[in-house]
């Protein structure tokens, strides 16, 4: 027969080895009360204080059954700080793993072709999920003008046409001067690749003049196929050394100042943007360019084309001379006041 003390020790081992066994089958099932949420471990967040608060949030209701799991498995229990994205139904295992994995929730944030500098701040001001210091943007920007790669014998005025738009993807709080170097790196791969492609007969003598052409382009046009033939129409300009009087520009020069409508005295207003002003290309772009823009800017159609103007319908009507240029405003004009 089996001694007390032997028959105590069995049963027990009996009972820990099925409690052991249901403690894994538990941690192996869904959690049926479990809503898809976020979970922000912080730094010096232990499991225990991220399983506690998950139970007051009413995420879970086994809070000792997780701490008996962090005894039979502690490496569960090794947390890494983050902002995790928790699927609806996880497993208590899958819940644990994924705090632990380091593989954080990935935010988003877009900026759109066409747009300024001060369009972009507005943007990574307002991202929730990003960090945003107008000091460390500020430095940034001013080293970045006191440094620019593109071409050392300029020092960039404004920064627009520097940085790539584009959808970055980050985890929670990055820096938004990590996403501007990051915007800015891009933008100087790709120029770099699009100059080697350019064609060598394009009047342009750097990839800051490429930039500042494409930045019009982009301005004028928001019809991806009509870019070359703005493109060609700019570079004749350019060929034949007339102005390339352009509104967007007159736009940009004037700042805050434009309300809607360009009057003759801005056209004549003496500013270094102005292109019904000044000779050639402004000193610096006028808006975030696209790869599109970048490419007709250095690769032009080939066309006699001097002039454009809107057609009314979104698109644009090119002229080789000034009268039929006129006679095409003209009915731009009829257009509007339809």
């Amino acid at each position: 027969m089996l001694s007390g003390v032997l028959l105590a020790t069995i049963v027990l081992a009996v009972s820990l080895a099925g409690g052991r066994y249901w403690l894994n089958q538990w941690a192996l099932a869904p959690l049926s009360q479990f809503n898809a949420t976020d979970i922000v471990v912080a730094r010096g967040d232990n499991a225990h204080k991220v399983i506690n608060r998950l139970q007051v949030d009413g995420q879970i209701r086994q809070n000792d059954l997780f701490k008996a799991l962090f005894i039979l498995q502690p490496e569960l229990a090794q947390l890494k700080a983050g902002h995790y994205a928790i699927p609806e139904n996880v497993t208590p295992t899958q819940l644990l793993e994924i705090l632990g994995s380091g593989i954080e929730k990935q935010f988003s944030v877009t900026f759109i072709e066409g747009s300024t500098f001060n369009q972009w701040l507005t943007i990574l001001k307002d991202h929730p999920h990003i960090a945003f210091s107008a000091q460390r943007v500020s430095d940034y920007v001013q080293s970045f003008k006191a440094s620019s790669v593109n071409e050392e014998k300029y020092r960039f005025a404004r920064v627009e046409g520097q940085f790539f738009p584009d959808t970055y993807h980050f985890t929670a709080q990055t820096p938004a001067v990590a996403i501007l170097k990051r915007a800015n790196t891009m933008l100087e791969q790709k120029l770099t690749t699009l100059w080697q492609q350019r064609d060598k007969a394009v009047p342009l003598a750097s990839k800051h003049d490429a930039l500042v052409l494409a930045s019009i382009i982009e301005k004028e046009t928001g019809i991806a196929s009509e870019r070359p033939d703005i493109a060609s129409a700019f570079v004749n300009r350019i060929n034949r050394r007339m102005r390339l009087q352009t509104d967007p520009t007159v736009i940009y020069g004037m700042a805050d100042v434009y309300d809607g409508d360009i009057t003759y005295a801005h056209m004549r207003d003496k500013n270094a943007y102005n292109t019904y002003v000044i000779k050639g290309l402004p000193p610096t772009p006028i808006a975030m360019v696209s790869e599109g823009a970048i490419h007709a800017a250095l690769n032009p159609a080939t066309t006699p084309y001097i002039y454009f103007v809107a057609s009314g319908d979104g698109g644009h009507v090119f002229s080789t001379n000034l009268k039929d240029h006129n006679r095409a405003t003209k009915r731009y004009l009829e257009k509007l006041k339809q």
